[in-house]
């Protein structure tokens, strides 16, 4: 799956897989956005397809008909099942109509029928229940593959019938070296970027093709990480900011999450932050400041406000609760 930036453990996990003819019916992939989670699944998917693939290194070949196929989105046996246009969450008509219908059909091509289903968090109870039927009870020759930024929230009865695949931030020399040598980007660009990226590689490429998002993303990382030494007024004013619009507000949680992801980690004693430069020495001050109990506590507060917003509560109330449990560190822990 030589495609797929970094992610060796789990590239290997399904290859073997592959080669051994042990592939499981269901594989939940979970790491934060833009980390490459879809991308895997469709390599995944072209390996399983492939006409002449490469066992001993888990490579498809990329060149024969199912392959070309699948990079090209109209492979009959492969489906990709999002939302509707103009909704969020993936209603229960389409689980049927995409999954549940077309599962009980053999594959037009090839031994398998492969259904990527991102973001499943992301369900409506109804649709998650119909999905279920198909989990518990799936017919031979269909191979499920969901991803998840909050494994979290899922029900377990979910989980468990699914392999388990995390995946995690790159390093920042990993994603320069994917923008250099398959993006064309100039070195230096590419250093920016991978230091903006916090380990997620679809985003630099994203903020390389669309440069305002790159200018977006460090307004807001100045914004979020001044926030706890804040006033109570200057947060309330910054949460009106935030939650200007719905897309606006779940961007800034997304990167809000990512960073205190780093604040949890500082707080832990570790050093593998993804956070580069102020952004890091920041994490790392509040960390130490603040403690384990309280970053933990309140990295789950961030991750259930962006379930409420997927839910389509009301924006400016989920940030002035957040403001209001932020923590700040103490007076007597100050800037170190």
């Amino acid at each position: 799956m030589r495609d797929v930036a970094g992610h060796a453990q789990a590239q290997a996990r399904l290859a073997r897989a592959v080669a051994s003819g042990q592939v499981s019916h269901a594989y939940l992939l979970t790491g934060p956005e833009s980390i490459g989670k879809t991308t895997l699944a469709l390599a995944f998917a072209r390996l399983l397809l492939c006409e002449r693939p490469n066992l001993e290194t888990g490579d498809p070949c990329d060149s024969c008909d199912a392959c070309r196929k699948v990079l090209h989105g109209n492979h009959p046996d492969v489906m990709l099942v999002e939302p509707e246009d103009g909704k969020r969450l993936l209603g229960v008509d389409v689980v049927r109509e995409s999954v549940v219908r077309h599962a009980n059909l053999a594959p037009s091509q090839g031994r398998w029928r492969v259904f990527i289903l991102p973001d499943v968090e992301r369900m409506t109870p109804n649709t998650l229940n119909a999905l279920l039927k198909t989990l518990e009870e799936p017919p031979a020759g269909v191979v499920l593959l969901l991803t998840s930024t909050d494994p979290e929230s899922l029900l377990p009865t979910l989980i468990s019938r699914c392999q388990l695949l995390s995946l995690h931030p790159l390093a920042q020399s990993e994603i320069e070296r994917l923008l250099i040598e398959r993006h064309q980007v100039a070195p230096a660009e590419a250093q920016a970027l991978a230091a903006l990226a916090q380990g997620r590689p679809g985003w630099a490429v994203r903020a390389h093709e669309h440069p305002e998002l790159r200018e977006e993303r460090k307004q807001l990382l100045g914004q979020i990480i001044g926030l706890p030494r804040a006033s109570r007024d200057e947060r309330l004013r910054m949460a009106g900011v935030l939650a200007k619009d719905g897309d606006m507000a779940r961007r800034a949680l997304d990167e809000w999450t990512l960073w205190w992801r780093d604040v949890l980690l500082a707080a832990a004693g570790a050093d593998h932050l993804i956070s580069d430069g102020e952004a890091r020495r920041e994490a790392e001050r509040l960390g130490r400041a603040i403690g384990r109990p309280r970053a933990e506590a309140f990295l789950h507060a961030l991750l259930a406000a962006r379930e409420l917003l997927d839910q389509n509560v009301n924006a400016r109330l989920a940030f002035d609760v957040l403001m209001f449990d932020l923590p700040a560190p103490t007076a007597s822990s100050g800037r170190r």
